[in-house]
């Protein structure tokens, strides 16, 4: 299989690296907070973007509020889940076409790196008060892996095409 490489400059490497650790250390503070506060945090954002969205939010009986606050609490945290990983994914993605491979290896390395971090994410948790593991963050971090690697890819791809 023929290597290839996006960029070959020692100190773009260095800064796609420095991303993918500044991104992963974010991660690990935020997994870092106590389910109390994330909560908390999350739950405002949901009642802020409820109450911009549905006009007649003070006037909603309490127990839809809560129902209706709850869903959007679940969809908030989920998708944030899935974006900031398909960050790390495409700054995995961008730190690994850095360095001469095959085009299969840029997309496996950058993947099992992601997997495996989101994995030790939610090992992280378990030790966090209010917090645990859960599998099927795992794979949803993992499905957003995949797809910063399949837009870092694509870019590389019309990248490697213009220039030939």
């Amino acid at each position: 299989m023929q290597k290839v490489s996006l960029y070959r400059s020692p100190r773009l490497r260095a800064v796609t690296i420095g991303l993918c650790i500044l991104l992963a250390a974010f991660i690990f503070s935020m997994s870092a907070e106590p389910a109390a506060v994330s909560g908390d945090r999350s739950t405002e954002i949901a009642e802020q973007l409820l109450s911009a969205v549905v006009s007649d939010w003070d006037r909603i009986e309490s127990h839809e509020q809560s129902h209706m606050l709850s869903t959007m609490d679940h969809v908030l945290r989920k998708t944030a889940h899935f974006c900031v990983y398909t960050a790390l994914g495409a700054l995995l993605c961008l730190a690994s076409l850095g360095f001469a491979a095959s085009r299969r290896l840029h997309v496996l390395r950058s993947f099992w790196i992601g997997v495996l971090y989101a994995a030790s994410d939610e090992l992280h948790q378990a030790f966090v008060p209010g917090r645990g593991p859960a599998v099927t963050d795992v794979l949803l971090d993992s499905s957003g892996v995949l797809c910063g690697i399949a837009v870092m890819m694509l870019v590389a791809w019309s990248i490697w095409k213009k220039c030939k």
